[in-house]
């Protein structure tokens, strides 16, 4: 029930626009009652009237009926209106809400969220979460309120006829619902599940759609997405007979309901008691209970889906850091240190990182090598506080790692990773995400050191070329020096550089790293790299083998 918590208090700053959506819907549905009986009243009372030829007045029950059916159509209009902007501001709130919360998530665990997996949270489970005010909350009320102030009208007319009808209806509509909730429960979940699956293998294939066709795996990925789509469209399926099959409860409910009124109120016809048109009116009126009760059993089909969606979009913890003061934390004294950190990616697994010790002063560049899998990157994610040590400690600034907040790790450090993100923007808006207020001639200095500056001039609009989603316009060593030069934009004092100049010739990478370590001769860098023959000569060089930090062969 947690997550149902956790929405129910989002929904507190918009009561306003909520309790008014509420309001003009339970209008509606009362007007409609009142419509409905009203009508069958007059009908019955003309016809008698006519049978047995004395006057009746017209114009007050009229005028009734045109109050219900002007008021029906114009608080319906004013529910739709006012509902869906509530809606819409609340799904705005939400978004903005979701998003902190991801970026607030420790990188590691932000990193292990696939594409897919984020784009849904953010459109489909979000939007799954306005059936929480539309499909629940806001019907729950009314047919509360509602059964209860036509119960009421009808009690003036027949009270024993009406107490059965309400209570008979009340029953069979919780019992509905009862039925619902239990059965929908599985299908719901699943239909979330899956469709959040669905999505995320969409996203994936579209991404890698070049490579799928290059190596034949179209088929492979085609016949995933059907298996997918079946599953999703048989939860879909078996909710909608669970639909149909409560509304024709709930409707054979209020029939059953329609026929112990006209035998109960039928006596107090006879006895004089009970008007034929008043008759007429507990029978329409009962018909009428059916829109007031009729969508609990799909609000509690709906609680089941929006359960499932808020539990995957509200209860992610984002990290929590020690010291919040840490989050307005400057960039340090410029040092790095590292004092006999261990990491295991499991309890029991071998050390990764093993007992490292390495301190790096302003101006300090030291290059760490080592064959595939022996620890470099894990290095620089431990300096980066995307992973925190199982032993020892990492210092960034003065501060320790696990204490500082992801902006002021920014601050102090600047990353580049294996795995870089070129964004859907011009190669200005890519350079100025680390340094909003740059000038051209600092962006043209950051390509000229990642050896693209004349690259990016040869583009038809130079700076301001639109590069595509994910850099496609770009090769991919040109997306790496992009985001290279995005990198040494960022004014922080540390450099942490994974394989900065993967997938380049020998002859650029060498005049890269020159141009970059003269560049950032008054930080500290520290660099990891297969290859350190490339080096210049003035970095220190250390070995990582088997986690452990060796001198360099």
């Amino acid at each position: 029930m947690r997550e149902l918590w956790l929405l129910w208090r989002m929904h507190l700053p918009r009561w306003r626009w909520l309790a008014a959506g509420a309001a003009l819907m339970l209008a509606a549905t009362l007007a409609n009652f009142g419509l409905l009986a009203l009508s069958g009243w007059f009908i019955t009372a003309t016809g008698l009237a006519g049978l047995a030829g004395t006057a009746l007045d017209i114009y007050r029950p009229g005028a009734g009926i045109r109050f219900f059916a002007v008021g029906r159509a114009a608080s319906r209009y004013g529910e739709r209106l006012v509902t869906h902007e509530a809606v819409l501001r609340l799904l705005a709130d939400l978004r903005v809400r979701v998003f902190r919360r991801l970026m607030g998530l420790d990188p590691a665990r932000l990193a292990a969220l696939r594409s897919g997996d984020t784009l849904t949270r953010l459109t489909a489970d979000v939007d799954r979460l306005d059936q929480f005010y539309l499909r629940v909350l806001a019907p729950t009320a009314v047919a509360v309120v509602g059964l209860a102030m036509a119960g009421l009208v009808l009690a003036l007319f027949a009270p024993a006829p009406s107490l059965v009808v309400v209570a008979l209806v009340a029953a069979v509509a919780v019992a509905a619902a009862w039925t619902t909730g239990r059965l929908a429960r599985r299908p719901g979940r699943e239909q979330v599940r899956l469709g959040s699956r669905l999505r995320e293998h969409l996203v994936g294939s579209l991404d890698g759609l070049a490579e799928m066709h290059i190596h034949g795996g179209v088929p492979l990925a085609r016949a995933r997405f059907r298996a997918l789509a079946d599953g999703y469209e048989g939860a879909e399926r078996t909710l909608s007979r669970l639909a149909g099959l409560t509304q024709a409860l709930a409707s054979s409910g209020t029939l059953l309901a329609l026929w112990l009124a006209a035998v109960s109120a039928i006596p107090l016809v006879r006895a004089d008691t009970l008007s034929g048109p008043g008759f007429a009116l507990i029978l329409v009126g009962t018909l009428a209970l059916t829109e007031f009760l009729m969508p609990l059993p799909l609000a509690v089909q709906a609680l089941s889906r929006t359960r499932s969606a808020a539990r995957r979009v509200l209860t992610t913890a984002p990290r929590e850091h020690p010291s919040p003061a840490s989050s307005t934390a400057g960039p340090g004294d410029g040092t790095l240190a590292f004092h006999e950190a261990v990491y295991r990616y499991t309890e029991d697994g071998r050390p990764v990182v093993d007992q490292v010790s390495l301190a790096l002063e302003p101006g300090t560049h030291v290059a760490i090598t080592g064959g595939s899998g022996s620890g470099k990157s894990t290095l620089l994610a431990l300096a980066a506080g995307i992973r925190t040590p199982q032993a020892g400690s990492v210092w960034l600034g003065g501060d320790p790692v696990s204490s500082l907040s992801p902006e002021a790790v920014g601050r102090r450090a600047a990353w580049l990773p294996q795995r870089t993100i070129v964004f859907g923007d011009t190669v200005a808006g890519n350079l100025r995400l680390a340094a909003p207020d740059a000038p051209e001639e600092m962006l043209w200095q950051a390509l000229r050191t990642a050896a693209l500056e004349d690259t990016v001039a040869a583009l038809p609009d130079g700076l301001e070329t639109w590069v595509g989603v994910g850099g496609r316009a770009l090769s991919g060593g040109e997306a790496r020096r992009l985001c290279l030069a995005r990198t040494l934009l960022q004014p922080a004092p540390v450099l942490l550089l994974d394989e900065p100049t993967r997938g380049l010739e020998a002859e650029t990478a060498e005049a890269v790293l020159r141009q970059l370590l003269e560049h950032a001769r008054e930080r500290a860098v520290l660099i990891v790299t297969h290859d350190p023959d490339r080096l210049p000569t003035t970095v220190a060089r250390r070995r990582l083998r088997a986690g452990r930090l060796l001198a360099a062969i």
